[in-house]
């Protein structure tokens, strides 16, 4: 049987050549970079070497050479002595160069006062973290899928242990589209 794949093989190639396997196959084209992208990856404190897990869901918005994002992710609190769920809800803004997005974001950790209980939750008191400030770098490949890099550090007057986060994800849909590529 191998004895014959030579053989088969320069058949294929010339089906291929006259069927016009020859000619350049159009370039696939690249996924926008406006979208809702589902992310995990990990917060490092840079002080303790402590890390946290942390996913969600980043939405970005294009709009010429810049871009504003929209996040809503969940963690854990880092300071509670029981580990608490939280979200970090935040936006942030910058520009694109090609498929590099840099900037800045401003988020908050909110967390749910009742051990073991989504923060979301409807009428479950909750507990706001101090205001984080963010500088980011984010690389989106052609084919959607993301990675961010954040420095994050406190906003002006407030005390937080810097820290970095380290997310990837992909393209899950176009914005306001559930499901789907546009």
């Amino acid at each position: 049987m191998y004895a014959r794949i030579p053989g088969m093989l320069g058949l294929l190639a010339l089906i291929a050549l006259a069927c016009g396997g020859g000619d350049e196959v159009a370039p696939v084209e690249a996924v926008p970079i406006a979208g809702n992208y589902q992310v995990s990856g990990v917060t490092v404190n840079m002080t303790t070497g402590d890390q946290r897990e942390i996913s969600g869901t980043v939405t970005l918005f294009e709009n010429g050479s810049s871009y504003t994002a929209a996040f809503q992710l969940n963690t854990t609190y880092p300071g509670a002595a029981e580990a608490l769920p939280a979200q970090v809800l935040g936006t942030g803004e910058g520009t694109i160069d090609g498929r590099t997005l840099r900037g800045s974001a401003q988020t908050q950790l909110v967390m749910a006062t009742v051990p073991g209980v989504d923060p979301g939750f409807a009428y479950i008191p909750r507990q706001v973290s101090t205001r984080i400030v963010s500088t980011s770098i984010a690389q989106i490949a052609d084919d959607g899928s993301l990675t961010i890099e954040l420095e994050n550090s406190p906003a002006e007057g407030a005390q937080y242990a810097p820290t970095r986060t380290t997310l990837r994800g992909s393209r899950v849909s176009a914005v306001g589209v559930e499901g789907g590529r546009r």
